[in-house]
């Protein structure tokens, strides 16, 4: 296996974040584009509110080795997961859904516990396959109080897998501290890492040396067996000419193909 088959996309609509957190620019790449385009061969799919064509968007995905769709719904009733479970069966790529923005200001709360039970096991016993099932974690949201931490590692063991992201720019610094919190949250589950390529958290464009700085980061850690990969967001940006999605180009082509 190669490093570039450790990274996935963060996909979204097309034009989904024209005019928005600060970009003023129209983007028009695809997710299946963002992928060709960064170089990578697996996505998550997140509509953010848009009424998206599901068999559109997984007959595009074909050639992508894996495809997670989001399904933060499946937490108030989990019998969403039936449509994912069936989509599974005619596209054999689909390997995973995902819960985006899983605490959302504590209204994970509102999630029963016994429902992420459910879906766990309506995803991993099923006629078509197993499927997992992830859930976004940021930063911003644990390490800061530990009766809290405590009580979301009740939230966190039902999930297959972690995604770690940093909403702002300004807290990569915080990364390192924020991961020994994070390992110690999830000692049974599998681990990932977002990278933004626009700092949405703060409006503005990503830095490139913010980004090569997470990408050798992260890189160590899928190295020493500590976590699976890097989740990139997103496609929406990907073809306005930025300098973090060229940072991004330049460190996939120098580790990219090395093997892991």
């Amino acid at each position: 296996m190669k490093i570039k088959d450790r990274f996935w996309l963060w996909g979204h609509p097309e034009g989904r974040y024209n005019h928005e957190y600060g970009n003023e620019q129209e983007s028009r790449m695809t997710p299946m584009e963002g992928c060709l385009y960064l170089g990578i061969s697996n996505t998550f799919m997140v509509p953010v509110g848009v009424n998206v064509n599901h068999r559109q968007y997984n007959k595009s995905f074909k050639t992508l080795k894996g495809v997670g769709w989001e399904t933060y719904a499946a937490g108030k009733n989990p019998s969403v997961l039936e449509q994912y479970i069936e989509e599974a069966r005619d596209f054999p790529n689909i390997t995973r859904v995902v819960y985006d923005d899983f605490v959302r200001g504590g209204k994970f709360r509102e999630i029963p516990l016994e429902n992420l039970t459910k879906a766990h096991e309506m995803l991993h016993n099923n006629d078509v396959r197993p499927l997992d099932m992830w859930m976004v974690l940021y930063t911003q949201e644990f390490g800061l109080d530990p009766a809290f931490d405590e009580e979301f590692k009740d939230y966190i063991a039902p999930f297959d897998g972690i995604i770690m992201w940093t909403w702002k720019e300004c807290d990569v610094p915080l990364i390192p501290e924020k991961y020994e919190i994070f390992k110690k949250l999830t000692p049974n589950n599998k681990r990932m890492f977002g990278c933004y390529l626009w700092n949405f958290g703060e409006r503005k464009a990503a830095t490139r040396e913010a980004v090569l700085w997470q990408l050798d980061f992260y890189l160590d850690k899928i190295r020493k067996g500590e976590a699976e990969g890097v989740v990139f967001h997103t496609n929406t940006m990907a073809d306005l000419d930025l300098d973090a999605y060229d940072a991004a180009l330049e460190w996939m082509a120098i580790h990219g193909e090395e093997d892991i």
